[in-house]
């Protein structure tokens, strides 16, 4: 069986994670269309700000910041110094709602890490992506 080493295979697999974190983010433009305002609530939260356009639409928006400059720094004998992730990143999701669904998401802000587009923003909807009643509905007997 052959082994790699860890300063290899690390950044492998950091790299895959954001990756199927960009994947859920651009899976979440359209996959929650139609949620209503109410499962958006549940499965996101109440939303930082809350603007009504007019009588049927309305803006809600979630905000996701790191302003610390953290992230995996590994210093490796050959290579030297090599920063997986950069300093701090910042998400803005947008749902526009029209009579209480979701008719757009939008992403905006320092939301992209290497090779994953919009990975950052991942957190703030990874819970919508989670089939409804998946986890609420009781074990049958």
């Amino acid at each position: 069986m052959r082994r790699f080493p860890l300063p290899i295979l690390l950044p492998l697999l950091l790299a895959s994670c954001g990756m199927a974190d960009s994947r859920d983010v651009e899976l979440s433009r359209t996959s929650l269309i139609g949620l209503t305002r109410a499962d958006l609530y549940v499965c996101a939260g109440f939303p930082t700000k809350r603007e009504r356009i007019d009588v049927v639409r309305e803006m809600l928006s979630y905000e996701l910041k790191s302003g610390q400059g953290g992230g995996l720094n590994l210093t490796l004998p050959v290579a030297g110094d090599l920063t997986v992730t950069g300093s701090g990143h910042y998400c803005h999701a947008t749902f526009e709602l029209i009579d209480a669904r979701v008719t757009r998401v939008g992403f905006a802000g320092d939301k992209d890490i290497p090779g994953a587009p919009g990975a950052y923003c991942a957190p703030l909807i990874r819970e919508c992506l989670r089939p409804v009643g998946a986890a609420a509905s009781p074990p049958a007997e």
